[in-house]
């Protein structure tokens, strides 16, 4: 006969169990904090990764999520990382551009790509090449793993856009420093908010419509308020990061750092295909369930490029204030060039 204790530390969560020496083992469990909902075509391939470390560790690294912000509001994630307070999160750097302008820029900057194999190929080559980005997550005592793939952001709204003057006083959901300047420059008025509160905005009529990928209007039941989808792609790139603090990250064996990365690099690949496919199904559900799309001519989409700021100039005059403006040159010429490139088939 033999005692069994269970001791529970503080973050990250070590069980103990005193077994007879034959039967020792400890399990290292890490808490994600996540901004979306488990049923995202990107939540699933969150839950894959867990799956894997899971898979081959051992069972010695097991990570659990806590959907739908089940830790905390997505604008303290970056806080409880830096301090340790989390494991990880599963967040968009967008929503915290002074703190990671480098990070937030493809997160946030609109019609600077057009569909997701830019993004995920400009995503990987800004960070292996770029040392602002090494030097961003340092400095926040973070460690990205892999960026998530977004379907196109196309306009959601109550009532039907059919041109660039139909969107003069509309109220508009906006993230980061430039979004709100692609919605003030069509006239229309940019309101800030997480993605938890689109709904019940849309709901209080605090927003008349939304940037949303048609997977995403159908997750977070967008469909039900707002029928109308016009077909241009106000923003696309990489969507949210999987990060873990580097409080954690340097604890981990190398061995088991190598596992994390290689998972992390199959986890982009998979993403590809299955964020493809969920586009395709929510149109079809979104038609079925009577939500129109609507084209938006090139004429209307000209008069809006050509009122809009130069964001890339921008973005680099920002940074050269910051003593950074080589880095920010060589990002937005290497964003530049991917973008003629990459095409989904």
């Amino acid at each position: 006969m033999f005692i069994r204790k269970t001791f529970f530390f503080s973050l990250p969560v070590l069980l103990i169990l005193i077994f007879p020496a034959d039967r020792l083992h400890a399990v290292t469990i890490l808490k994600m904090n996540h901004q979306f909902p488990d049923d995202t075509a990107g939540s699933r391939i969150d839950q894959w990764f867990c799956d894997q470390i899971k898979s081959e560790t051992g069972g010695k690294i097991e990570i659990r999520i806590f959907w739908s912000n089940g830790l905390a509001d997505p604008k303290e994630n970056l806080e409880l990382l830096k301090t340790g307070k989390i494991d990880m999160a599963a967040m968009s750097s967008g929503y915290f551009s002074s703190e990671m302008p480098f990070f937030s820029a493809p997160n946030s900057i609109p019609m600077g790509m057009d569909n997701i194999c830019q993004a995920s190929e400009i995503m990987k080559k800004l960070m292996d090449t770029i040392p602002a980005f090494t030097e961003e997550a340092s400095k926040n005592r973070i460690h990205p793993l892999f960026f998530h793939l977004l379907n196109p952001y196309l306009l959601v709204t109550k009532k039907p856009v059919l041109k660039f003057s139909d969107l003069e006083g509309k109220r508009i959901r906006t993230w980061g420093n430039d979004m709100p300047r692609l919605i003030e420059a069509a006239k229309a008025k940019p309101v800030p908010l997480f993605l938890p509160d689109i709904y019940s905005a849309m709901k209080m009529g605090v927003i008349d419509g939304c940037p949303f990928s048609v997977d995403l209007v159908v997750s977070y039941k967008i469909y039900e308020l707002a029928p109308h989808i016009t077909e241009v792609v106000l923003w696309e790139g990489p969507g949210w990061g999987i990060w873990i603090s580097d409080n954690i990250w340097k604890t981990l064996a190398l061995d088991v750092q190598t596992v994390f990365t290689k998972t992390a690099q199959l986890a982009r690949q998979k993403e590809l295909k299955s964020t493809l496919a969920a586009a395709k199904e929510a149109k079809k559900f979104l038609l079925q369930n009577k939500v129109r799309f609507h084209s938006f001519p090139d004429r209307e989409l000209a008069k809006w490029r050509d009122a809009n700021p130069d964001f890339f100039s921008d973005f680099i005059s920002r940074m050269a204030r910051q003593g950074k403006e080589d880095d920010a040159k060589q990002m937005v010429d290497i964003w530049k060039n991917l973008r003629k490139e990459p095409k989904c088939e």
